[in-house]
């Protein structure tokens, strides 16, 4: 770094050289160049050729920008044989000092924050892998110099980015995903490997990638500015994320609409279809509770306001559904490079395994988008949930039509079918949104279910933190809601065997409960994004008067403030002298536990802070300071914000 002098390779370790060619078989040797050339082509650019006897040859450029500290890494291999090389590993940089204090954010669901890594985890292997929320990486410490790591790709290609751990020492590999076939020999990806210095933390990567990404298509074209959203998502205040039969979820829903008042809930819907969860998909028709009945209840939702997207998984097909066989169904899956597929199995209760169909495939766009048509146009659904969006997986099956492995197939086939369900349900224009967030679907989809404010809910203590790393860089041009919150033990699927079904189901959760249910409250809303609860029954009121009026307090606010909660930019949060972190109980739920374990809640101690702040700044340029007291204390604290930094 010129501008503080830091260094950040240790300069005696051994060094390593820049790439690596992975063969498609572990056992396969590659004649490899092991000759190398370079030469500075301006003042800002250095070409390196790697060479040797045999036709293989790699030739990579590194320029620097002229402005500002980052460096751009680009690669082009030549004279391989396409049916052995699956991956090409450029750059390859090892070396990098440890930093004091550590910190690694990634671009996982909202984002992730890891700290001191080396004690907790040897490798957090390639993050991006199956969730490209987006192509942002930060490594930094107490130094003054941290890493500001990216890369520009805005064509959608599979690539994975590797981060490894030695005694003080990390390694970074970019994995560039090959297109294989004994036709290909000759890779140049459209994209670059950026790296560059960072002074600051994760929010100041975020606004060194937010300058670039809000030039972008999907940002230009975000379904948000676009004029063709449905109003009622922007204008959704709450949502109620509720399992089963319309009675356990529309009619909770309209209690929750009686509570609040004149404030807008929408529904998030599971379990209404007939067939057992992680198990029937495809075959979600017609309803459990019939058509006539599933019908009616929507109207009378709708005639109160309430809409309503049930859930249909928008890639997995249940192996041992009939059709599977009957129709072949195999031969549209998603293949890994030995050709077996990447089935799952999710449901504890029957041990089947569901699939991910491969999303170049029409067959699999067709079925998907005429179950969207059925259910919007004919059941009067008012938008669709599209469970597993904003995941990537490669495809290694040649007779799909797309290349095999590497590529950008995947987004692209799954933009296919969102215009697909788009022009079939078009009088409607029914909501669609998808599960985690990812910046390749914003001018497609309409919102992004983000549930990382439960992560403790959901998955229990880890060694990692939530960050709003997404919100930092996308908020006012893409709707996020969502959070795992709520006050009662997990539901049970009816359609799954009695015996497992845990007596408290759905029963209320203990009181110690309550405030991780309000910290999980107050990060959705400093984080800007829409509000819910889950499992929401009428009990609740009169159960929890103090947490139902402090949801009703936050819901209220961000309405009042929806300028800057939901179309402004967050800005970097006020530093409060005093947080009053405090230890408090954790409950992490679990719907199969009750089978394999012996219960569906896990309880853990977790000291979480006490008060939550964040900024916001709307188009006009005025700022918002949020401020949320989780305790049942009123609290008094200091805080720093700097006002050049607000602009």
């Amino acid at each position: 770094d010129l501008e503080t002098g830091y260094e950040y390779l240790d300069t005696e370790a051994e060094p390593q050289r820049l790439w690596n060619i992975i063969p498609l078989n572990e056992e396969d040797v590659i004649a490899e160049p092991a000759k190398v050339k370079v030469r500075k082509i301006s003042r800002h650019e250095v070409k390196l050729v790697w060479y040797g006897e045999g036709a293989l040859t790699l030739e990579a450029r590194v320029r620097l920008d002229k402005e500002k500290p980052l460096s751009y890494w680009s690669v082009e291999m030549k004279g391989y044989n396409g049916a052995e090389v699956k991956e090409l590993v450029f750059p390859y940089i090892t070396n990098i000092k440890e930093f004091t204090n550590e910190e690694i954010a990634l671009s996982n669901w909202t984002g992730r924050l890891y700290k001191n890594i080396r004690k907790t985890r040897k490798s957090i292997g390639r993050i991006h892998q199956n969730r490209p929320t987006m192509q942002l990486t930060a490594l930094y410490g107490e130094e003054p110099s941290g890493l500001y790591i990216a890369t520009n790709d805005t064509l959608s290609y599979g690539k994975a980015l590797n981060i490894s751990f030695r005694e003080h020492l990390t390694d970074l590999k970019m994995i560039n995903i090959l297109e294989m076939g004994a036709e290909k020999s000759h890779y140049r990806p459209t994209y670059d490997f950026i790296l560059g210095t960072l002074h600051g933390n994760w929010y100041d990567a975020a606004q060194i990638y937010r300058e670039w990404a809000l030039q972008q298509h999907w940002t230009k074209n975000n379904r948000l500015h676009s004029g063709k959203m449905n109003k009622w998502l922007p204008e959704t205040d709450i949502w109620v994320w509720n399992r089963g039969r319309s009675s356990n979820v529309l009619t909770e829903a309209a209690d929750l609409k009686e509570y609040l008042g004149d404030y807008n809930v929408s529904v998030l819907w599971h379990w209404w279809h007939n067939g057992p969860y992680d198990d029937a998909f495809p075959e979600y028709l017609p309803p459990r509770e019939g058509r006539e009945s599933f019908v009616k209840a929507v109207a009378e939702a709708k005639a109160k306001g309430i809409n309503m997207t049930p859930y249909m998984n928008s890639i997995q097909w249940g192996e041992s559904r009939k059709s599977w066989k009957e129709q072949n169904i195999e031969q549209y899956v998603a293949r890994k490079a030995d050709g077996s597929t990447h089935a799952h199995v999710y449901n504890a209760f029957t041990r089947n395994p569901i699939t991910p169909m491969c999303m170049s495939q029409e067959f699999w766009r067709e079925k998907y988008s005429d179950l969207c048509d059925t259910v919007v146009n004919d059941y009067g659904c008012t938008g669709v949930y599209m469970d597993q969006a904003c995941l990537h997986y490669w495809c290694y099956n040649p007779n799909h039509g797309h290349s095999v492995g590497g590529g950008n197939y995947w987004v692209k086939g799954y933009l296919k079918l969102v215009e697909r369900i788009r022009e079939k349900t078009a009088e409607q224009n029914p909501i669609l949104t998808g599960e985690g967030s990812g910046e390749d679907w914003m001018g497609h989809l309409d919102g992004f279910l983000t549930l990382e404010g439960s992560r403790e809910r959901m998955s229990g203590l880890s060694s990692s933190s939530v960050i709003p790393l997404f919100n930092a860089v996308y908020h006012e041009h893409a709707i996020c809601f969502g959070n795992f919150g709520g006050f009662t033990y997990p539901p049970y699927d009816e359609f799954w065997p009695k015996e497992f079904r845990a007596p408290n189901t759905e029963t209320l959760l203990p009181a110690k409960y309550n405030t991780q249910l309000r910290m999980e409250q107050a990060r959705t809303f400093v984080w800007g994004t829409q509000p819910m609860i889950v499992n929401y029954h009428a009990f609740a009121r009169k159960a929890r008067p103090v947490e139902m009026r402090f949801i009703k307090e936050l819901v209220a606010k961000r309405k009042e403030y929806k300028e800057y909660l939901q179309y402004g930019k967050m800005m970097r949060a006020p530093r409060l002298e005093n947080d009053y972190t405090t230890e408090i109980d954790i409950a992490q739920m679990s719907t199969y536990g009750y089978k394999t374990k012996g219960t569906n809640l896990f309880p853990h101690r977790k000291a979480v802070p006490m008060l939550y702040s964040s900024a916001w700044r709307n188009k006009e340029g005025n700022i918002l300071l949020t401020f949320v007291n989780i305790s049942e204390e009123t609290k008094a604290t200091t805080f720093t914000i700097d006002l050049a930094d607000m602009g």
